[in-house]
């Protein structure tokens, strides 16, 4: 398997803003002719699922008028032709779509043109079928035979539009334009067992995208049966968590494979010393590399049994709040057999005063595990974004309500630290361990980007060489400058401290 390159110097810089101009817009803002909570008079017709592209978003809730998915996002380009479509059991009704492209928390929208032509301002940008003076017709501009359309013509985005997250609303209705829902007593939404339900849609660009740059990495490269680079790695401490009940520092539980870091699960090879049925494999980087914002991607994979319990996560850096006040990231975790991916993140506000969907915490991801994936994490000040083999999962905002900041919705604004862990489970969620049986997660590499920013120093890392007793220094820029000390004024990485050159 070809190894990505690996920098030699790594340093952390202090970041610039995040390139949003609005926060993320929230979903209860947005109007609705009824009211969130309602069922659905009858389930003969149900919105199952919404999709752009090659990306999907299943409706959690089908049984509901509406549901707030904005959790979940699609991500886009400016000037994008994109392909929506819906799952919907059941026929005779029209699909209309919306999006704010001015960010103002409402749908402005126009009555299309003659044929269906849409304004370049309306913020209306898709829909199935509409009643209009001279005839019946699609956004696409084609005449209709028959109204039984439900599937929406292809849009373009907006190749005005900039970069940010824009609220998207997708609606299934009966001939009618209004964002909130037909609620005319002879053409209601409600009788009628239509739908609403809302997204968000990310719009990038390569600019964007070129304002980060690879800050830390290990791919693992070590010789066969090596403990994981001290530099940055070192054995977690066993305390009495579920995940760390049983960790060890044996190198028979976690060492260098084949290029891949290897974590295990044993059955205790020597209870006379160690009074514990097995013993696990977990490194971690406190005290040695955390880092405030940035992109995290990790390649693993994990065994399916029962009792598995891996993970790659990331905690506050010390000095901090006790747990679950300071935050817990978890990028990925997987229980049992299960071919699926956890993402979740815990704070006072979701654990402590059990605000677990407001917003949603915890998501899930179907993929088989045993095979290789890259699981992700974009922080930024602003938001929370998870992500496997690129594609983005799942969204979790800082609120813009202060007294919801106040009981601790957002502690992500501090240095974390990161773990990679193979544990098994107690019964409490994932099953009881097999005690008798070798539980095997592996790590291909960790890479961590940040975007580029001042000369300041945010935190420092660097990938030392090989060979012992190198002295080498580096410039802020990565550059290394040899063993020689530098001969101008400024500030440079050595042995990985931080030194001063006047």
């Amino acid at each position: 398997m070809k190894k990505p390159v690996l920098l030699t110097c790594l340093t952390l810089f202090a970041l610039v803003e995040p390139l949003i101009a609005r926060p993320i817009p929230s979903a209860s803002s947005y109007a609705l002719n009824f009211d969130r909570s309602l069922l659905r008079p009858q389930n003969d017709r149900m919105l199952k699922a919404v999709s752009l592209d090659a990306t999907s978003i299943a409706n959690s809730q089908p049984k509901r008028m509406y549901s707030d998915l904005t959790s979940r996002l699609f991500v886009v380009r400016a000037g994008q032709a994109v392909q929506p479509v819906v799952n919907f059991t059941g026929a005779w009704m029209h699909t209309y779509i919306y999006i704010d492209l001015n960010q103002n928390g409402q749908f402005d929208v126009q009555t299309p043109g003659p044929q269906g032509q849409l304004q370049e301002d309306n913020e209306l940008v898709s829909f199935s079928a509409l009643t209009l003076a001279d005839g019946n017709y699609n956004s696409a501009g084609e005449s209709l035979e028959s109204m039984n359309a439900v599937q929406p013509p292809a849009f373009t985005i907006p190749a005005s539009l900039a970069p940010g997250f824009y609220m998207m609303r997708w609606k299934i209705d009966w001939d009618s334009t209004d964002p909130a829902g037909c609620i005319v007593k002879s053409n209601s939404i409600i009788n009628n067992r239509g739908a609403v339900v809302d997204v968000i849609l990310r719009v990038v660009d390569d600019e964007e995208e070129a304002t980060y740059e690879l800050v830390f990495a290990d791919e693992f490269d070590l010789p066969d049966g090596s403990r994981p680079d001290a530099t940055y790695w070192h054995s977690s401490h066993r305390y009495g968590s579920v995940w760390n009940r049983w960790v060890s520092n044996s190198s028979e539980v976690a060492f260098i494979q084949d290029g891949n870091l290897v974590c295990r699960a044993i059955p205790n090879p020597d209870t006379s010393t160690d009074n514990v049925p097995m013993i696990t494999g977990s490194v971690e980087t406190s005290g040695r590399f955390s880092f405030t914002y940035g992109k995290v991607a990790v390649r693993l994979r994990t065994l399916p049994h029962n009792g598995n319990f891996p993970a790659a996560w990331m905690m506050p850096q010390p000095p901090c709040q006790t747990w679950p006040s300071a935050g817990e990231i978890d990028i990925f975790e997987a229980i049992d057999a299960q071919n699926t991916s956890y993402h979740t993140i815990h704070s006072h506000w979701s654990f402590d005063l059990g605000h677990k969907s407001d917003p949603l915490s915890s998501f899930t991801s179907a993929v088989t595990v045993a095979e290789w994936h890259i699981y992700g994490l974009e922080w930024t000040k602003d938001y929370l974004i998870f992500s496997v083999d690129g594609k983005p999962v799942a969204l979790y905002p800082r609120s813009t309500d202060e007294d919801v900041l106040s009981q601790g919705q957002w502690p992500f604004e501090h240095p974390f630290y990161l773990i990679l862990n193979q544990s098994v489970g107690n019964g409490s969620w994932a099953k009881a361990a097999d005690t008798s049986f070798t539980y095997e997660t592996r790590f291909d590499y960790v890479h961590v980007y940040q975007r580029i920013g001042s000369d300041a120093v945010h935190d420092i890392a660097f990938k030392k060489g090989r060979t012992a007793g190198n002295h080498v220094w580096y410039d802020l820029s990565g550059r290394n400058l040899g063993a020689a000390s530098p001969r101008h004024p400024g500030i440079y990485i050595v042995n990985g401290h931080k030194r001063v050159v006047r």
